[in-house]
């Protein structure tokens, strides 16, 4: 199975609302207080049915959309007093904050920096990766935990991490990929940057279920483009007509500097020839976008990501955002729709 993951509907609903969605601008305004059950509708769905990026005003970092039978759940980093912040959504559209989808955490790892989670779907039940605090020492690194649905409750039994670098500074930002022909793999980034060492984007083989390391790690990619600053993280594949896409970010997500950048490669494990320049960057309505995972939805390639409003880089309120844009790949290249108060007419 691969990344692109279809979401199939009965109905026209869902389609006309993705395309009310990705008609979109920027919300304005301090978002509302949300708590669990709440609905939030975005001004420009309220008034002229239509929706406005960003699709969830409240800070909901390093997002990612998973497909619930013929609704969506959208999963994201610590916040909001959840270990695994949620969303639910029949549309893409309106969004109800749900539970937390981690509620308990293992006996190795304490609460308070659980980053970046990662769902994809091994037989009849969903693995989850997350990032979380190692037990010793002080580092982070990834853990990984199993629910019957992707909303979950995930649980994780394990007796320690999966993946822990301890004298590269960690491990961070999992993401799994299973390709065509049903193998699995799992990405992440090793936590450098916070050790004043080199940021590596690696990958090693999964088990079928999702929940063991097989063979080898292999490197891939490093921060070596000037755009990039002093790191790259957050890897996301996706497999399109045999080309393997491989979407990271990198530089200060803390600043309008952070961007999205893309690889390409005929195999999963590389070698991977990178674009010279980011796909998605700041506008005048975004700034810093980036940590981006892709879901197909009627047909269509949409990436979710954060952004902060270019008045508050850095600021809790209203933090890092939740955004939508359209992907289209023609061979190795690819092109993302900008974050924008309209896109491309015919979207």
């Amino acid at each position: 199975m691969s990344r692109a993951r279809a979401h199939t509907s009965t109905t026209s609903l869902v389609a006309a609302a993705l395309a009310a969605a990705l008609l979109g601008g920027c919300g304005g305004g301090t978002p509302p207080t949300t708590t669990t059950g709440e609905t939030v509708t975005t001004p420009a769905s309220s008034a002229a049915g239509t929706a406005t990026n960003p699709v969830w005003p409240s800070n909901f970092p390093d997002p990612q959309i998973l497909p619930d039978g013929d609704a969506w759940v959208a999963i994201a980093t610590n916040g909001n007093g959840m270990n695994v912040q949620t969303l639910t959504s029949d549309d893409l559209v309106t969004w109800t904050q749900g539970a937390d989808a981690l509620p308990q955490l293992p006996a190795w790892t304490t609460k308070g920096k659980v980053w970046a989670p990662e769902a994809h779907r091994f037989g009849d039940r969903w693995v989850m990766y997350y990032t979380t605090m190692a037990p010793d020492p002080a580092i982070q690194c990834v853990g990984v935990a199993v629910a019957d649905d992707p909303k979950g409750p995930y649980r994780d039994t394990t007796p320690g991490p999966l993946v822990c670098e301890k004298d590269q500074g960690g491990s961070i930002d999992a993401s799994p990929f299973v390709a065509k022909d049903g193998t699995a793999y799992l990405y992440w980034k090793n936590d450098g940057n916070a050790v004043g060492v080199d940021t590596w984007i690696s990958v090693q083989r999964l088990s079928a279920d999702g929940l063991k390391l097989e063979g080898q790690p292999k490197r891939l990619i490093r921060q070596d483009l000037p755009w990039e600053g002093n790191l790259v993280e957050a890897p996301f594949v996706w497999e399109r007509d045999g080309v393997f896409h491989l979407f990271y970010s990198a530089n200060d997500y803390g600043s309008e500097r952070y961007a999205v950048g893309h690889a390409t490669a005929s195999s999963p494990t590389g070698p991977f020839t990178k674009d010279p320049d980011p796909i998605l960057t700041s506008t005048e309505v975004a700034a810093g976008p980036g940590h981006c995972a892709l879901f197909e939805a009627d047909g269509r390639v949409l990436m979710v990501y954060h952004a902060w409003a270019p008045d508050s880089i850095g600021s809790e309120v209203p933090g890092r955002t939740m955004w939508l844009s359209e992907v289209t790949f023609d061979g190795d290249a690819v092109s993302v729709t900008p974050p924008a108060a309209q896109l491309p007419t015919g979207l």
